[in-house]
């Protein structure tokens, strides 16, 4: 049987710095995938470790992009932020990643902030793929 708690502690997340906007707070990590099957555990391992991400609005605004049969495959779950997933697999498209989960976390600061928010999305997103390489 496969251990996917032994894939999460071989691999490295790769973490954003934090974006501020009129008190919300913006987070981007990503952590490499081979299944998307995997994808639940490897939330919930992220939230047991990090428990501020357990306590976010938006623990988890998230895209992935794995390689199956010589094609790759999207997908993204918004979190509540609508609209946001897909931003984040355009993004992964732009710059051919696969074989990743890219995870976005916010803070909500109690203010709005409109469409701020899918900058700072993306823009934590590509801080952490910077930080190691990937882009």
């Amino acid at each position: 049987m496969f251990n996917i708690t032994k894939v999460i502690r071989r691999f490295k997340w790769s973490a954003s710095e934090i974006i501020t906007d009129r008190k919300s707070r913006f987070q981007g990590r990503h952590i490499e995938l081979q299944n998307v099957e995997d994808i639940p555990k490897i939330l919930q391992d992220l939230l047991k470790e990090h428990k501020s991400i357990a306590r976010a609005s938006h623990p988890h605004i998230i895209a992935w992009a794995v390689e199956k049969d010589n094609q790759i495959i999207h997908g993204f779950k918004d979190n509540g932020e609508k609209g946001a997933g897909m931003r984040l697999t355009e993004m992964l498209s732009k710059h051919k990643l696969k074989n990743i989960l890219v995870i976005v976390t916010r803070w909500y600061g109690g203010n709005p902030i409109g469409s701020s928010r899918y900058r700072h999305i993306i823009n934590c997103s590509l801080d952490s793929l910077r930080k190691s390489k990937k882009i």
